[in-house]
């Protein structure tokens, strides 16, 4: 199981990684992370059950994105410069299954369900989720797109951004 981002268009776009490594002291220690933007070719095909059944647009890539101020500048600035005008792009965060075929909405942290009773609920979780799975879509303009609409995409599955040039 494992979240994905995709970003889904009508027409193909193309790939950018903008991401640099960045390292952060935090007391005696160093941690490391992805900053920036990037938008690859999808590995999730089309015949995928759950992103057919969610995505309606022809093309999906892959996207990277971090909350930092430069990275949204830098993404809004890359989808002004190859949206085509009036369209519109969908922002995806989806937990897939791990067989790549079940969708889930937003729901406790598996982490804290003890093992025991998620091995006995896991066909009912599957059973709901694929029937009565609905994303929760959040509009917006994309000149105002801003920290708060990625943190959407990053600390929420089971949403779409949809975002109209």
């Amino acid at each position: 199981m494992s979240v994905i981002h995709l970003l889904a268009y009508d027409f193909p776009l193309p790939e950018v990684d903008m991401r640099q490594f960045k390292e952060v002291f935090v007391s005696e220690t160093t941690m490391g992370f992805l900053q920036g933007f990037s938008v690859i070719n999808c590995y999730c095909s089309k015949d995928n059950v759950e992103v057919s059944n969610l995505i309606t647009k022809k093309y999906c890539h892959d996207v990277g994105l971090t909350e930092e101020a430069s990275c949204i500048e830098n993404f809004k600035n890359y989808l002004f410069k190859y949206m085509k005008p009036h369209t519109e792009i969908e922002i995806w965060s989806i937990y897939l299954g791990g067989d790549y075929s079940k969708h889930y909405t937003i729901m406790p942290k598996l982490s804290n369900i003890p093992l025991e009773h998620l091995l006995t609920v896991n066909d009912e979780i599957d059973y709901f989720t694929e029937y009565y799975f609905k994303p929760v879509k959040k509009e917006i303009k994309l000149s105002m797109m801003s920290k708060e609409d990625v943190l959407f995409i990053l600390e929420n599955t089971g949403v779409c951004l949809a975002v109209k040039n």
